[in-house]
């Protein structure tokens, strides 16, 4: 092949991808094609023999490159370079107003007569964070913790409205740049979806479950199938990029070829010009071609931005307003009473199920007696029902009481699992069952045990717990930890593989570090800061059971009712019983590790893939942090080593072929308990 030949392929190419990047951004973001489909097919047709004849013309950012590839095994970490920090909420207009005057406030002498602000329409989405290399899309990830959060570059990638690579408009494009906005699907394009599903299959429930399941596919060819658009509305460092103004953030966005919803974004002179911009968005919500829940104000000045700063997890200087919340009316069917963890009983609605805001309600919280009593709810009212910020349903009046009227409702005064008299304290609204033995609640104790926060017990779920403590299998904690393989595989649709897998779950949960132990227990006022807390000064469960109230005390973020509770629980006999009876079967909880100023792995990068045999993934790289290490969530040539199990997936493969060492469990053990350094 002539030098000639190639470089007119690669011109072609050249020719071609631009060519297509331009039809994509004026169908995708613009809504103005300017081909023919029959013509864009022809170019992309070509583009693809031409790519497919010259392998070294190939690019990551072509836009053949965006249908989708071999799917993935699942999704590696990706920590965001600045953390993606959540929003504080207002619900009404008295709680915007406070929220403003504390802006002025924090401000002081620096506040202007007249803060402007830039209003932006609250997209009902999944939020992303895009990461340009040189101008090339490089990675995407998901919000997650606000730290780390999920690489889903191939599904993000199949976005046809999103650029691969930055447009420059001529003042240059940077070395790095990250920006952020939400992954949503429009109404029309939700609904349609929907009418072309085949027949038998349910639709999908709302626009936004129906964008998250998307951009979470392991396979990146079901991305590219579904309908999926961006909206960009912040760049973190924007200042460094010369921009002085949130308005200004969305106009170098849009230079840079990035879709933004600036069409229903407004800059607003003051908070009175804010809240007549919520009301106009919040009376045409429903001709919006996406959903949105409410709007986001921003302080538009990025230096008051500075001034404002941060609270713990939020900005001061930016707040969301969300709309009131959707309702829709259906029948109540009945009200019955839940048992729980604390022998608590509370009332809850049966619903004839509806739709509200996408999603089909048929159960909804009511609090308490007191609730239902103010409300007059009785079975056969038809009732409105809420989604409080568009999430918990609740049923808020009567919209039209039942004919004839049922009787009104009480409370049991026994307990509707075990028949024990209930009791009310003086000072609570609610009321208890005071068995510590009632099945509900032992019930509810095993699924606070199981909960993957506590000690992660897979396969522990509802319908299991159910079968165990019905049978009479499982009739206290300690007794979850006596079962085997062979109990388990008695159960009802239970086979032998699911209860080794069960079997061995509850096993490793045995030795779970202690913090975990201390936060299963469900000891009030103890969450999982104060669980490590506690375990950091009682590094063992013999030392646990030995605090009292004045070592408690000495404790930082251990106050008098935390102090109480936890006395109160240690001296408990039911509770020493049980520790003990925990011991019995085997239960050693792994102490926390001590804290140390270096470590082996002081100044090594290390990541944790695939499934290791009795650790489960968060415990692996918590251990290897003590041991001094920074924990990365993707390979690349800063990686020291990587610690490899089973099913390892693309991070092996990816270091295997930048030659960064992988090694397995014990060979780490080993060497962290004093051996030889296993590579050089």
């Amino acid at each position: 092949m002539t030098e000639g030949h190639i470089h007119s392929a690669r011109d072609r190419v050249l020719d071609l991808r631009r060519k297509i990047e331009d039809h994509d951004h004026s169908y995708y973001v613009l809504d103005r094609p300017t081909v023919s489909d029959a013509e864009y097919d022809g170019l992309m047709r070509e583009l693809r023999t031409l790519e497919a004849a010259h392998p070294e013309l190939a690019d990551p950012s072509s836009p053949t490159m965006r249908v989708g590839g071999k799917p993935s095994s699942g999704f590696s970490k990706a920590v965001h370079r600045v953390p993606m920090l959540s929003l504080e909420n207002a619900m009404d207009r008295d709680e915007f107003r406070a929220w403003h005057e504390r802006v002025r406030r924090v401000l002081g002498t620096e506040a202007p007569e007249s803060i402007a602000f830039h209003v932006e329409p609250k997209l009902d989405g999944i939020s992303m964070s895009l990461l340009y290399e040189n101008g090339v899309l490089v990675r995407a990830a998901t919000r997650g913790d606000g730290e780390t959060g999920e690489d889903v570059t191939a599904n993000i990638r199949t976005i046809r409205s999103l650029p691969l690579r930055l447009h420059d408009d001529g003042s240059g494009i940077p070395p790095l740049l990250e920006v952020r906005g939400e992954v949503y699907v429009t109404k029309a394009d939700f609904e349609a979806f929907n009418a072309r599903l085949p027949e038998g299959e349910p639709p999908y429930a709302n626009p936004r479950n129906f964008a998250g399941g998307s951009v979470r596919q392991l396979d990146s060819a079901v991305s590219a199938a579904r309908p999926l658009r961006i909206a960009l509305y912040a760049i973190p460092d924007g200042r460094a990029l010369g921009v002085a103004t949130q308005t200004d953030v969305l106009a170098r966005l849009a230079a840079f070829g990035l879709p933004t919803a600036s069409a229903w974004n407004r800059t607003c002179s003051d908070a009175s010009a804010c809240e007549a911009r919520w009301d106009a968005l919040d009376a045409g919500r429903d001709a919006m071609p996406f959903e949105i829940d409410g709007v986001v104000i921003k302080v538009d000045d990025l230096g008051l931005q500075e001034k404002l700063g941060f609270k713990s997890r939020e900005p001061r200087w930016a707040i969301a307003w969300k709309f009131a919340a959707r309702e829709a009316v259906t029948t109540l069917r009945d009200i019955i009473v839940n048992v729980g963890r604390t022998g608590v009983i509370t009332p809850a609605a049966v619903l004839e199920p509806v739709n509200v805001g996408g999603v089909t309600v048929s159960n909804a919280t009511l609090h308490n007696a007191e609730q239902v009593a103010r409300l007059d709810l009785r079975p056969g009212d038809r009732v409105a029902v809420a989604r409080a910020g568009d999430v918990i349903p609740q049923v808020v009046r009567v919209v039209e009481p039942g004919v004839p009227r049922s009787a009104p409702f009480t409370m049991p005064v026994v307990c509707p699992s075990c028949g024990t008299p209930v009791v009310r304290a003086e000072e609570e609204v609610a009321i208890r069952c005071p068995n510590r033995k009632c099945p509900e609640q032992l019930k509810a104790h095993l699924r606070h045990l199981a909960w993957k926060d506590n000690l992660d017990v897979d396969g522990l779920g509802d319908k299991l717990i159910a079968q165990l403590v019905d049978r009479g299998l499982v009739a206290t904690i300690p007794d979850l930890f006596r079962l085997d393989e062979t109990t388990l595989a008695e159960l009802d649709r239970m086979g032998a593989k699911s209860a080794a897998r069960i079997a061995g779950s509850i096993a490793a949960a045995k030795t779970r570090p202690l913090p975990r132990w201390i936060s299963a227990f469900g000891i009030r006022h103890v969450g999982a800061v104060v669980a490590a807390t506690i375990a950091d000064h009682a590094p063992s469960l013999d030392a646990f059971r030995g605090l009292s109230r004045e070592a408690l005390l000495g404790m930082p973020d251990v106050g008098e009712i935390v102090a109480d509770a936890v006395a109160g629980w240690l001296a408990d006999p039911e509770h020493v019983a049980m520790l003990d009876a925990l011991v019995a079967a085997g239960v050693a909880p792994e102490p926390p590790k001590r804290k140390t100023e270096g470590g082996p792995l002081k100044g090594m990068t290390a990541v944790v893939t695939g499934t290791l045999e009795g650790l489960d993934r968060r415990d692996a790289e918590q251990w290897l942090k003590d041991a001094g290490a920074k924990v990365a969530g993707s390979v690349s040539k800063a990686t020291t080593f990587v610690l490899a199990g089973e099913k390892a997936g693309s991070k092996l493969d990816k270091a295997r072929t930048l030659g960064v060492p992988v090694l397995d469990l014990e060979t780490v053990r080993a060497w962290l308990s004093g051996g030889p350094k296993p590579f050089e």
